[in-house]
């Protein structure tokens, strides 16, 4: 068997396996011949040129959409004194929202208030909690966000309110 035969048998049998693998390498051939053509190297440079043209005017459009939504963000943050702390900002620059509280937290906070101070054991007492290893962790990761202030009395540790 000859070469020009063994390419003759593999184009056969790549037609009869995908016919449609066959019909792309034969127009990849037809565009290889019509490549040494510049008339048809200018249509395909001017198609390109079209398409980065339309590729930019979206790109910037989506800019412009997210600027707006950014300006908008901003906005909505500074018009909202209730969700924002002052003494903290955001990477844009506005004030940081405050993340909602858990409810054991709030009511951590709420006997602080109340009380004007407490630790542990009485957090333990009046949450229900078994041990003050609970009530210390909640108090601490409190502190920790800025709700508390932590003070050391002795031994005690006792949390005042902000």
């Amino acid at each position: 068997m000859t070469s020009h035969d063994a390419l003759f048998t593999a184009q056969a049998l790549i037609e009869q396996i995908s016919p449609e693998f066959a019909q792309l390498t034969a127009d990849v051939k037809e565009v290889a011949k019509a490549s040494r053509d510049p008339a048809l190297i200018a249509v395909l440079l001017f198609k390109l040129a079209q398409e980065r043209q339309k590729t930019n005017q979206l790109l910037e459009e989506q800019a412009r959409k997210h600027e707006e939504l950014l300006t908008q963000l901003k906005n909505h943050t500074t018009q909202s004194p209730s969700l924002t702390n002052p003494t903290q900002s955001n990477t844009f620059g506005g004030p940081a929202t405050i993340a909602v509280l858990p409810e054991a937290d709030q009511k951590i906070l709420s006997y602080v208030q109340t009380q004007g101070q407490a630790d542990a054991m009485q957090v333990q007492q009046s949450m229900g909690y078994k041990n003050p290893n609970a009530a210390s962790q909640r108090l601490n990761a409190l502190a920790k966000q800025g709700h508390l202030s932590k003070v050391q009395s002795g031994k005690r540790v006792v949390f005042l309110p902000r």
